[in-house]
């Protein structure tokens, strides 16, 4: 009895054991590496241009991505703070370093300007931040609602599309 058990055990390991490794090879089913307060910072000419951290980070080497959780991002300008941008999720192209915010974004300049949409994209090779989704930029004066927007991080350039904007009174 002792001997069927280990005969009919080894086929059955042998087989699990080679197809994950041919469905891992394809698209691995786990990251890489599993990274708690994971941090990355951008600098241009020896000051920061952006800080990332993030409460935890799974990185999947083979698509070249970091998926964050809470991430937060403070962008700088010639070493200044400018603004600080927050998301439950995200992901981070490790070879690029273009970050995507996902689900409930918040950007906060520091002259009190508020920008909230659902998902944005930082292109690094332009350095601004562009999303197709619906946004809402509060200013002391006014709400802009739209859909779509390219914009510096510091929101002193901004083009938002398909706008409605709601001037506040006095």
């Amino acid at each position: 009895m002792k001997n069927t058990r280990f005969l009919l055990f080894i086929p059955v390991f042998f087989f699990v054991s080679c197809s994950e490794k041919k469905a891992g090879e394809a698209h691995p089913k786990i990251p890489e590496q599993a990274i708690e307060k994971f941090s990355v910072t951008e600098t241009r000419e020896g000051k920061p241009n952006w800080e990332l951290e993030s409460a935890s980070a799974q990185v999947i080497e083979a698509k070249k991505i970091a998926l964050l959780k809470a991430p937060k991002i403070k962008f700088y300008q010639k070493g200044e703070h400018i603004s600080t941008l927050t998301a439950n999720n995200g992901r981070i192209n490790t070879e690029n370093y273009d970050i995507w915010g996902e689900d409930s974004c918040v950007l906060t300049t520091v002259k009190g300007e508020r920008l909230e949409t659902s998902n944005l994209h930082y292109r690094s090779d332009i350095q601004k931040i562009v999303t197709a989704d619906k946004v809402k930029l509060i200013r002391p004066n006014e709400i802009i609602y739209g859909v779509g927007m390219e914009a510096t991080p510091d929101l002193e350039s901004i083009i938002i599309k398909k706008q409605r904007v709601e001037v506040k009174g006095k």
